[in-house]
């Protein structure tokens, strides 16, 4: 694995991001204001090749200041804690200390505003570029990497996180909220990983009680392509894109907002499992049990119901069995 204080990477964007993804003149938000893609053709045929992209200009300054705004309060007062939403991403969750690398799930939860941004339109649209009509929003997220000793984001795929059971076309829009780069923890991919399967992963330091996995074998680090941006760009990635973040050196937090769109998954075409994920036993799964159990899943099926949009609710009851599956093997743990 990478160890962020012995490497220093000397690649950027600017060395190894193809010369005709030159930054948009027309900001990516006033494209889609006006009705505009959002994406060059160019761009789209590298995230096919590439498995993801960066981009400057997507959300507005306002947009940016009004996102951070909101994101910071909920930290501040720990959203979604009992449930289970607000988490320490990568290291032990017991409430006994603070969070080395806070995350809060599902964010919009607790703050509706969120989906009414013009950063959340143009992510819609821009999703539909990329899936299709099918695609939907399928959650947020957001992360605050503390000053001066947040630690590194380990090198994972998404979808090892996922039901095995299923097959997933997704992606995630990760937009900082500041200005970031290799010093507060940018985002880093490994090219052309979203075309094989998913990678062997493990617990990280093999320890269950740790929710973040990291990607132990099969890639080399020296493929990687460093997209530091300011605030309000964004990059986007694959469920199996292979990605990381350094740590945090500067002295301000690093603030990250994500959105989730994906086409409804499907049931596997070929049976896989992933064992790093059936000894998982963290703090945050014990909350979250505990909150189902004390009414909290009608909570969630109201969540589910009010995030459906009337077009799916004939396959409601496929994502309701879906997530019923997934509440079943958190409670066998």
């Amino acid at each position: 694995m990478l160890n962020y204080a012995e490497e220093t990477v000397t690649g950027t964007h600017e060395k190894t991001i193809d010369p005709a993804l030159a930054p948009s003149a027309t900001p990516r938000w006033e494209r889609s204001e006006a009705g505009q893609s959002i994406l060059t053709a160019q761009e789209r045929a590298y995230f096919e090749e590439n498995g993801f992209l960066r981009l400057e200009s997507f959300a507005s300054p306002e947009d940016v200041a009004e996102i951070r705004a909101v994101v910071k309060a909920l930290f501040e007062k720990k959203a979604g804690f009992a449930e289970g939403a607000h988490f320490n991403f990568a290291g032990h969750d017991d409430d006994s200390e603070d969070a080395s690398l806070p995350q809060i799930i599902g964010p919009h939860n607790f703050a509706r505003h969120l989906q009414k941004t013009q950063f959340f339109k143009n992510a819609s649209t821009l999703a539909e570029e990329l899936l299709g009509p099918e695609v939907r929003f399928g959650n947020d997220h957001t992360l605050m990497k503390p000053a001066v000793n947040g630690p590194a984001t380990p090198w994972h795929q998404d979808e090892a996180f996922r039901n095995p059971s299923y097959d997933y076309n997704e992606i995630s829009i990760w937009m900082p909220l500041q200005d970031v780069n290799q010093v507060n923890g940018c985002m880093e991919f490994i090219p052309g990983t979203h075309l094989r399967e998913i990678l062997p992963h493990r617990s990280l330091n093999d320890d269950p009680k740790v929710h973040v996995l990291e990607c132990n074998e099969g890639y080399n680090l020296a493929d990687r392509v460093v997209c530091d941006l300011p605030a309000g760009g964004c990059t986007i990635h694959t469920g199996r894109t292979l990605h990381g973040a350094g740590p945090n050196r500067s002295n301000g937090p690093r603030y990250a907002y994500v959105l989730n769109f994906a086409v409804p998954p499907v049931p596997a075409k070929t049976p896989r499992s992933f064992p790093w994920l059936e000894g998982k036993s963290t703090a945050r799964q014990q909350r979250m049990k505990e909150w189902l159990w004390r009414g909290g899943l009608f909570i969630e099926t109201w969540r589910t119901l009010r995030n459906t949009e009337w077009r799916d609710y004939g396959k409601l009851a496929a994502n309701m069995k879906r997530k019923a599956h997934n509440a079943l093997n958190m409670f066998k743990r």
